[in-house]
């Protein structure tokens, strides 16, 4: 294998991949980058045996073939160098040696028919979704994710498909975000699949602002077709909770609300709660609820009053004001309405304004009050 490329162009594909390499691994060949120099592209993979990333990039190819080199050595070596010429050539037992007019250096490689291969997604399904919209389905559902690996359904993104809508929806049993989008182009059969956070934070950091992303789901695997960029996931062979069950049909009282000033609020007085339970309590009343935090432990206490519209008499009800927070970050609209039941009862939070053809619900479960 013989190729030459500017430097900016390969470490811009480098960084994609190496990500995915695993701090420690029992198999010594996945601390590697695969190399494939074909035609006028040049194919960087890498993977950790649940995800792998393949980025292409164009180069001068002299001599086509392909070898596998230590992903992290060979991303420092190039991080390091300015944007010039590089020039890679790879001998018969796979020695590589790359030379730029600073100098050369020579890295041993392996074998690249011992590295492991990409999955195969047999009789899959495919969608296709605008990236800005991708994005907003992973970001708004991610950070409700669970981090128990008792329960690893949780740990990942529900992608649930059907009736030309797709729908992602994440839970931690104490707070749920769920975001839905409609579109003829999208199936009207039946689908779902549980993806993983770490797969999908890789697929955030590949997307571009502009352009369509492929996704191809199959009983194993999903992969995700990027602008020069493949992912390859393993999916989340479990069973789903039923998420439908905790969500209210019907709510006794509501309160709408400005979301910045809500949030800054909460944000404020929180500071002054418990550093164990991390407990705000709203009070809420017809034109304003009042916000208030103690540590009992410490004397600290915070009180703030801001105005709202409500159409109870008076409602009191406590939270952890570190998943408020969360979801209050992760909701665009400038006024939130917010629907109550009892106070021991989980809250409703939705966006009054909404992109089209855009269905946005978080829930919320409350801290039982002494």
């Amino acid at each position: 294998m013989k190729f030459s490329i500017q430097r900016n162009e390969i470490y811009e594909a480098l960084q994609k991949v190496v990500s995915v390499l695993p701090a420690r691994s029992t198999i010594p060949m996945t601390q590697n980058v695969l190399f494939v120099a074909e035609g006028d592209q040049l194919e960087l993979m890498a993977t950790d045996l649940e995800i792998t990333i393949i980025s292409n990039v164009k180069a001068a190819i002299e001599k086509e073939g392909s070898v596998a080199i230590p992903g992290r050595l060979i991303h420092d070596i190039i991080r390091e160098l300015p944007n010039v010429s590089l020039n890679f050539d790879t001998d018969s037992k796979f020695r590589t040696t790359l030379s730029s007019e600073f100098g050369q250096y020579k890295v041993g490689g392996e074998n690249p028919a011992e590295f492991p291969r990409k999955p195969d997604i047999l009789d899959g399904r495919e969608i296709v979704l605008p990236n800005g919209v991708l994005k907003r389905l992973v970001e708004k559902t991610i950070f409700a994710t669970s981090a128990d690996e008792l329960r690893p359904a949780l740990t990942g993104v529900f992608f649930e498909l059907g009736g030309h809508r797709i729908r992602t929806v994440a839970t931690d049993g104490h707070r749920l975000s769920m975001l839905s989008y409609v579109d003829e182009a999208l199936p009207e059969t039946d689908l779902n699949a549980i993806i993983s956070t770490k797969a999908l934070n890789f697929v955030l950091r590949s997307l571009d602002g502009e352009g369509l992303t492929s996704i191809l789901l199959g009983e194993k695997h999903a992969q995700f077709h990027m602008e020069n960029t493949l992912l390859y996931a393993r999916l989340i062979e479990e069973n789903y909770v039923d998420y439908t069950r905790v969500i209210p049909a019907e709510t006794n009282f509501r309160m709408t609300i400005d979301t910045n000033d809500f949030l800054s609020s909460v944000k404020r007085v929180s500071l002054f709660s418990s550093p164990v339970t991390a407990q705000v309590i709203l009070s809420i009343k017809k034109s304003f609820v009042t916000i208030h935090a103690e540590d009992v432990d410490y004397g600290g206490e915070a009180r703030e009053e801001i105005p709202c519209e409500f159409n109870g008499d008076e409602f009191v009800i406590g939270f952890n004001s570190r998943y408020l927070q969360n979801i209050l970050r992760h909701i665009d609209s400038q006024l939130l309405n917010v629907e109550l039941i009892r106070p021991d009862n989980a809250i409703l939070l939705l966006p009054e304004d909404k992109p089209e053809n855009e269905d946005q619900l978080m829930l919320l479960m409350p801290i039982r009050l002494e």
